[in-house]
């Protein structure tokens, strides 16, 4: 017969929860937009897209884990995270993602050297094929954290954010990696 749980059963089942809590776009956009600090209910609306129906949801899971804090103050209701640690854990998994990114594109580096019967159908089999994929991947880290960061810069939607910098890239005759480039240099208007 098993026993009462223990002390590492009873961890892993609260980290299964954190990260239940976490395993939802809209409640990752809230605490990316809390990270940056506290927030009204239609400042979380507007930077995240979400409807304050849905937010509301969002929020009260958030609370139910203790993620997320809120308190009416002058008639609104502010959030803002309960532990500033849930930033670092967004950024953590930021890098676990982008170290996924990296490792994904050395295995596919090695289908063009290593796989059997795939150097005759064009698959990724020279250095070009390699530097174009590095490159574009690249390129797509680089929107990415233009789009956060005129995001969190304006209060913004992510898709509001992007929006701004294709309208830039359109205007000023630029790509949008450059556009982006300037962004997260902090000279871009994003």
């Amino acid at each position: 017969m098993v026993g009462p749980p223990g002390p590492a059963e009873w961890a892993a089942a609260a980290e299964t929860e954190l990260f239940k809590a976490l395993a939802h776009p809209a409640r990752v956009r809230i605490l990316a937009v809390l990270a940056a600090g506290p927030a009204s209910v239609a400042d979380l609306c507007s930077a995240t897209g979400l409807k304050p129906s849905h937010l509301a949801g969002q929020l009260a899971l958030l609370r139910a884990q203790h993620l997320v804090t809120g308190r009416r103050s002058g008639g609104r209701l502010r959030y803002w995270l309960s532990f500033p640690e849930i930033a670092d854990l967004l950024t953590a998994a930021e890098t676990v993602l982008n170290a996924r990114a990296a490792a994904d594109a050395g295995r596919l580096a090695g289908i063009g050297a290593s796989g059997p019967g795939l150097a005759g159908e064009g698959i990724l089999t020279d250095d070009e094929s390699m530097a174009v994929l590095e490159e574009s991947l690249e390129r797509r880290a680089l929107i990415t954290n233009a789009v956060r960061s005129a995001s969190a810069r304006t209060g913004s939607s992510s898709e509001a954010a992007l929006g701004g910098l294709l309208i830039q890239a359109r205007e000023r005759s630029l790509t949008l990696a450059e556009v982006s480039s300037e962004t997260v240099a902090g000279r871009g208007t994003g």
